[in-house]
């Protein structure tokens, strides 16, 4: 998942190049993701699904 990804399913619409994941909701399928912030529970949650995370700069 990555900020590509999201624009393309219409979830960032403008000019959106910041891209935070929040640790709402669950998770239970490993991804990776590559975004610019993501919150501790979003971390832990992904990373306890079996999933990555990429910190990437604007």
């Amino acid at each position: 998942v990555d900020h590509n990804s999201l624009k393309e399913k219409g979830l960032l619409k403008g000019k959106n190049k910041f891209v935070k994941i929040l640790g709402e909701g669950e998770i239970d399928i490993p991804l990776i993701v590559k975004v610019n912030a993501i919150s501790r529970a979003a971390k832990e949650k992904i990373e306890k699904a079996g999933g990555k995370i990429e910190i990437v700069k604007v």
